[in-house]
């Protein structure tokens, strides 16, 4: 498990930006009691732990009938697909990305993992509609999964589904294939 702590700018695009409408002022409070304080300006970078903690509430707020990992599998497909339905990801990256299918795009947007995500992605290309995910990260692999979900269906995968294949305590890999 990598204890790299997560990037302020991070905190702000998913909290201050994509999840912002879902928010209740009850969320809110339940979020600054783990630590993030939506109230205060961003820090530069927050403990990983309150991470996970404002994950697991926000996932158990907005989907509070299902079970832990359902929700978290949720909450990671949401935020993806919020960032296309809110207009935060514009309309002509995603229209590029679209057309050079999920598994290129992913196989780009791996490449550039360690400047923009948390969790350090290595994929590997196992048939035209499915590549392995290895991650480094054994936390929370249902909200990994969903974001997967969520990536594989907006880059036009179809019926995409994603199951975490091992974990090892500080690695995990992760299947990802779509029709």
């Amino acid at each position: 498990m990598s204890a790299k702590p997560i990037s302020g700018k991070l905190i702000d695009g998913v909290f201050r930006r994509v999840l912002a409408q879902d928010l209740t002022p009850a969320l809110q409070v339940r979020l600054a009691e783990s630590g993030l304080d939506l109230d205060q300006g961003t820090h530069s970078e927050y403990p990983r732990e309150t991470w996970y903690r404002a994950i697991e509430e926000t996932a158990k707020a907005l989907y509070p009938k299902d079970d832990a990992s359902l929700q978290l599998r949720r909450l990671g497909r949401h935020i993806v697909e919020s960032l296309d339905s809110r207009k935060i990801v514009k309309g002509p990256w995603l229209s590029m990305a679209k057309f050079l299918g999920p598994r290129r795009a992913m196989m780009k947007a791996a490449e550039h993992s360690e400047r923009f995500s948390p969790v350090k992605l290595e994929l590997h290309e196992k048939s035209g509609r499915e590549v392995e995910v290895h991650v480094e990260e054994d936390r929370q692999l249902d909200f990994l999964a969903g974001l997967l979900e969520g990536l594989v269906g907006a880059l036009g995968g179809k019926a995409p589904h994603v199951r975490v294949m091992s974990t090892d305590g500080l690695k995990s890999v992760l299947s990802a294939q779509w029709s």
